[in-house]
């Protein structure tokens, strides 16, 4: 398992670098977002590929982190920044005094 576990990061810092080459990266991260991408894949897929081993086996775990990593990334990305603005826009309200 340690092999496959080795296996989903390397995928899922791969899907990272495609996701950053694809531009899909929100422009509000900055330079330092490059990384938080490629981490996002690893650990996106590191899930899935344990989720996937859990339902449904060995053999199909490496498809279902590959699945999970690509959807991970694309789709937490816009959440974490949609939640970060929603958070700062809680803040940025003026008290009246």
């Amino acid at each position: 398992m340690l092999i496959l576990s080795l296996l989903w990061a390397v995928l899922g810092l791969l899907i990272g670098a495609l996701a950053n080459a694809a531009k899909l990266r929100p422009a509000t991260w900055g330079r330092g977002g490059r990384l938080v991408m490629l981490g996002l894949g690893a650990l996106v897929a590191l899930l899935g590929g344990w989720l996937g081993t859990w339902m449904f086996g060995a053999l199909f775990a490496t498809a279902t982190a590959l699945w999970i990593a690509v959807l991970g990334v694309a789709l937490l990305s816009r959440l974490i920044t949609w939640c970060n603005a929603w958070l700062h826009s809680w803040s940025a309200v003026p008290i009246k005094t």
